[in-house]
């Protein structure tokens, strides 16, 4: 019998929302019948309506269900094993500093609440990085989960032939090397750091960013800063390929998809030494971990993988077979049909 997960996703806001469809791609890819079922935004926020607003018997004929850990809670009604997966936990005191009172109250008066009881409840926890798993234990108490890393389709994000950069997936630009950030303008995202970081960097550097789905655009915040929207997968793709070096300077991840996607595209990573990104980033192998909002840090390594295409070549050799070895699809959906069989007893 083909197992058929079905997959209860609210439109997102981030790599959360991109987590949900690898998992679907990637088990689909390993043998089994996903089907993923996106609802409006507000479930994030109210998933206790979920079940009210399905029709009648609306998981029949699946055999789980699955969703994130704020959502999977409302799940039980269904009788079937519930699966959650965990991606970060936003009541990491490291990320107090970064949000603002508002943030900090709902994730505290709402989202706490609504991981534990997912956590508590569900037959099966599935955490994406070690890091994740950690604080899923000592935040409550849950020691049974188990890890299965966010998964990057090495067929699609892939380097360009001999590594050579090419020029069409950003706008155009003189600039002699090209860096990429890719995340929502927040302070979690460590953004508002990119300008101070460009003001130490040589003239002839430029950044290009994402335009993300948060934050209000007000132009670039540094002339050498380049906007490039809210590109497709293609197009982040393209980018990737078309730039240098990702710039990444996160405060905290659950592991680190931008980092992993571009290493998968054979681009080296200057990140942060925080949270699951060392998980992902082999610090002098195949990018640079830095100190937290150390400006100065990033720029360093940044400026010596700029000047150094040799080195810049090497972490991205490195980079890429990481990734097909440890974070493709194979792990991705293998890792959940052999969960799956465990919890259906096939």
């Amino acid at each position: 019998m083909t197992i058929r997960p079905l997959y209860i996703s609210p439109v997102g806001r981030g790599g959360v929302d991109f987590g949900i469809q690898n998992i679907t791609r990637a088990v689909r890819a390993a043998g089994l019948r996903p089907e993923l079922l996106r609802l409006p935004e507000i479930y994030n926020f109210l998933p206790m309506l979920i079940p009210r607003s399905m029709p009648e018997g609306w998981w029949r004929g699946f055999d789980l269900v699955q969703g994130r850990s704020r959502v999977a809670f409302s799940f039980g009604v269904t009788g079937l094993p519930v699966v959650t997966t965990v991606h970060h936990l936003t009541t990491d005191p490291d990320l107090q500093p970064y949000s603002s009172f508002a943030q900090r109250l709902f994730y505290h008066l709402v989202e706490a609440r609504y991981d534990g009881l997912s956590i508590a409840y569900a037959d099966a926890v599935v955490c994406v990085s070690r890091f994740t798993q950690q604080q899923v234990e000592r935040t409550y108490g849950r020691a049974d989960s188990i890890i299965i890393f966010d998964g990057i389709d090495t067929d699609v994000f892939v380097p360009t032939p001999g590594l050579v950069r090419r020029d069409d997936g950003v706008p155009p630009s003189a600039a002699r090397v090209r860096l990429l950030f890719v995340g929502n303008r927040t302070r979690r995202k460590g953004f508002e750091l990119l300008p101070a970081i460009m003001d130490l960097l040589p003239s002839d550097y430029v950044l290009y960013y994402t335009g993300g789905f948060q934050g209000r655009h007000r132009g670039p915040p540094h002339p050498r800063m380049i906007p490039i929207g809210s590109p497709d997968r293609a197009g982040l793709v393209a980018a990737y390929q078309s730039c240098d070096i990702l710039l990444f300077p996160s405060r905290l991840e659950g592991f680190g998809i931008a980092p992993a996607e571009a290493l998968a595209c054979g681009r080296p990573v200057v990140t942060t030494n925080a949270s699951a990104l060392p998980e992902v980033v082999d610090d002098g192998l195949n990018g640079f971990l830095v100190a937290r909002d150390d400006v100065a840090g990033y720029a360093e390594k940044v400026r010596l993988l700029g000047e150094d295409p040799a080195l810049r070549r090497r972490f991205g050799e490195h980079g890429r077979a990481k990734v097909v070895a440890s974070f493709g699809y194979d792990q991705l959906g293998n890792g959940f049909r052999a969960l799956y069989e465990r919890l259906l007893g096939s």
